[in-house]
C-alpha cells in the first residue's frame, strides 16, 4: 500500500457512514418535491412479466387520462428511472410518464441477473410492455421517447408496431454507427490538439484507424468515449457528467442501495457493450427509409459526438413521416434533458402534445 492509499484509507468508512445517513434526508426531499395529488393520480414501480422475466416498470403522472410517455433509455444498460425525479416533475402534469428498465440494466438487472440480449429481443419487449399499456389504458395515446440506444429499438417498433403509437421524440438518434464513431473520433482528436489536451491526443493517436479494422474494441470504444466526456461531449458544461448523474440516483427514492450497485456493474456493462458493438453497426442497413406513421420530432445536440448530429440528419432524412421535424441544439450534447431542462419542457408541453391526434380514453384499469 503507497503512503497515498495509506492516508486516503482512514476516510473512506466516515465517507460511507455519512453517505448512509445522509441518504434517506435526501430521498425523502425528493419525495416531498415530486408528490403527486388528485383523484386520478399515479405513482407504482412494479416487476411485471415482459419477455418471460420480471421487468422493472416506474408509471407517474397527475392524471391517468393524459397521454402516455413511454422512455426507451440509452446505455444500452443506463436506466433512466434513477434520474429522471430531477427533470420530469412538469411532465407529470401533462403525460403519465413510464419508465423501464431494459433487460441487464437497474432494477431488472438486480432482480434477474446478468442474461443474453440482442436488439430484436429488447424491441419485443418494449412491443410487449406498450400492449399491456394500451390494454390498461384504452384508448390513451402513447408516445415513444427514445435517447441514444432506445432510438434504435423506438424505430424497430414503430417499424413493427405502426398503429400503436401517437408521437416519436428521437434525443441522440442512433444511426449509421460506422461513419459516427469515424466522424467523433475526428472531432474530438481535432478537439483535443487545439485544447493542447496531450494525453488525450497520445491516447488517440494508438487508435488512429478507429474505428476500421481490427480497432473497433471495446476498449477502443472506452477510449473514445472517454475522451468525449473530458472534452465535454456528452454534458456541454461538465466534464464530471457521470458524478452528476449518480448522485441524482443517489438521492432517488425508487433505487435500494444493492439496486444502485447496478449502475456500477462490470459484467453486465461488458455484455451491454457487447451486445452494442455487434447490433448497432446494422441498425442503419434496416431502418434507413422506415415508414412511420407518426409524428416525429428529432433532437439534436451539436456538441454530441455520441450520435453526432450530421449522421443523425442524414438517417432523419430517409425516413418517410406524415409530419417530421429535426431540431438542432447549438449548446447541447447527449444527455438531453439533464442539459437544458427548459428546452424539453418546452418541446414536451408546447410543441409535441398539441400535435397528438385526439382521442377519447376509456377508463382506466387502475
Amino acid at each position: 500500500m503507497t503512503s497515498r492509499e495509506r492516508n486516503f484509507m482512514p476516510w473512506v468508512l466516515p465517507a460511507l457512514f455519512a453517505a448512509a445517513a445522509a441518504r434517506p434526508l435526501s430521498q425523502a426531499l425528493v419525495n416531498r418535491r415530486r408528490r403527486l395529488r388528485g383523484p386520478r393520480t399515479i405513482s407504482e414501480l412494479t416487476h411485471p412479466i415482459i419477455g418471460g422475466i420480471p421487468q422493472a416498470v416506474q408509471i407517474r403522472g397527475q392524471d391517468v387520462t393524459n397521454p402516455i410517455l413511454l422512455w426507451l433509455h440509452g446505455g444500452p444498460g443506463f436506466p433512466m428511472m434513477p434520474f429522471a425525479h430531477a427533470v420530469q416533475s412538469a411532465w407529470e402534469h401533462h403525460y403519465t410518464i413510464v419508465h423501464w428498465d431494459q433487460r441487464n440494466s437497474g432494477k431488472t438487472l438486480a432482480r434477474n441477473g446478468v442474461g443474453a440480449g440482442s436488439l430484436d429481443r429488447h424491441v419485443e419487449d418494449g412491443l410487449e410492455l406498450s400492449q399491456q399499456l394500451r390494454q390498461r389504458f384504452p384508448g390513451v395515446p402513447i408516445i415513444l421517447v427514445g435517447h441514444s440506444w432506445g432510438t434504435a429499438i423506438a424505430v424497430e417498433m414503430l417499424r413493427r408496431a405502426p398503429d400503436h403509437f401517437a408521437a416519436y421524440l428521437a434525443i441522440g438518434q442512433v444511426s449509421d454507427f460506422i461513419a459516427a464513431e469515424r466522424y467523433g473520433y475526428e472531432r474530438v482528436s481535432q478537439e483535443a490538439q487545439q485544447l493542447g489536451a496531450r494525453r488525450i491526443v497520445k491516447r488517440l493517436q494508438r487508435i488512429s484507424a478507429y474505428p476500421f479494422g481490427n480497432t473497433l474494441t471495446p476498449d477502443a470504444v472506452s477510449q473514445v468515449r472517454s475522451a468525449y466526456i473530458q472534452l465535454r461531449f456528452m454534458h456541454h458544461r461538465t466534464r464530471f457528467v457521470m458524478a452528476r448523474l449518480l448522485w441524482l440516483a443517489f438521492q432517488s427514492p425508487d433505487y435500494s442501495w444493492r439496486e444502485l450497485a447496478t449502475l456500477l456493474n462490470r459484467r453486465a456493462g461488458e455484455a451491454s457493450m457487447s451486445m452494442a458493438l455487434q447490433e448497432l453497426p446494422t441498425i442503419y442497413e434496416r431502418a434507413r427509409g422506415a415508414q412511420i406513421d407518426c409524428p416525429v420530432i428529432m433532437v439534436a445536440g451539436a456538441r454530441d459526438l455520441f450520435t453526432p448530429t450530421p449522421v443523425a440528419r442524414q438517417f432523419f432524412d430517409t425516413l418517410e413521416a406524415p409530419d417530421k421535424e429535426f431540431v438542432e441544439m447549438e449548446n447541447l450534447a447527449h444527455v438531453g434533458p439533464f442539459e437544458d431542462a427548459a428546452f424539453f419542457d418546452t418541446l414536451l408541453i408546447e410543441r409535441l402534445k398539441p400535435s397528438l391526434r385526439d382521442e377519447e380514453p376509456t377508463q382506466p384499469c387502475l
